[in-house]
């Protein structure tokens, strides 16, 4: 059974099923093997023409090889006018849903925005915080919420506030990933199993079972 790389924007050739990023604005890769997940980033809206990013995505949103929309979401740690965040986000998840796809969040100190905008799109479509990064109290509210989480490099630091929240996730809303890391997705598998009082070996089939129930059963 394969390890599963919920986000990641290197191709790392590992025999993994690797969910890679793809930003709107860069050519798509014609890759008939790669699946793809295609958004834009709060950090590149100020940079482009939204207008035509967004048809470009609601176009590249129809290839078979791209399974999700994301990286999107909200960042308050950025000078990016926040409402127009909010606005560009909302878009893509209107387009998720239409798509029936999964959206891929990029969310930095806005959770409670996150959990309000989420209560206007109370729908089947799997959320996936990526490199999730909260504590154990925001991770219940997010649960209560029915989010996925995915967990990255930064699990390896053995943070108390990470080990505690990462506790907490059930089982079946839990993903792994290496981001833009160099790091390999078995590393982050082998020191997750052990917090999480299982093996290596059947945390990769309850992980594997959440991508096929998700990304390919719909």
């Amino acid at each position: 059974m394969q390890f599963v790389n919920i986000h990641t924007h290197r191709d790392a050739k590992d025999g993994s099923i690797q969910l890679i990023n793809h930003p709107v604005q860069k050519d798509f890769p014609e890759k008939p093997n790669a699946i793809y997940s295609v958004g834009l980033h709060p950090w590149d809206l100020e940079k482009l023409d939204m207008e035509k990013m967004l048809q470009q995505l609601a176009h590249l949103s129809e290839n078979k090889n791209v399974l999700a929309i994301g990286e999107c979401g909200l960042d308050r740690a950025i000078d990016t006018d926040f409402e127009f965040q909010k606005r560009i986000f909302r878009q893509q998840i209107e387009l998720a849903e239409k798509k029936g796809k999964p959206l891929i969040l990029h969310v930095v100190k806005s959770y409670p925005d996150l959990i309000h905008i989420r209560k206007n799109f109370p729908t089947p479509t799997p959320w996936i915080l990526h490199g999730f990064n909260g504590n154990l109290q925001t991770a219940r509210q997010l649960i209560d919420h029915d989010l996925y989480f995915s967990f990255g490099p930064q699990l390896l630091k053995s943070h108390q506030k990470l080990l505690e929240s990462i506790r907490q996730i059930p089982t079946e809303k839990l993903f792994f990933e290496t981001d833009d890391s160099s790091e390999k997705i078995e590393t982050i598998y082998n020191f997750a199993a052990p917090i999480l009082g299982l093996t290596v070996d059947k945390l990769k089939e309850m992980v594997f079972n959440n991508y096929q129930r998700i990304f390919e059963n719909g």
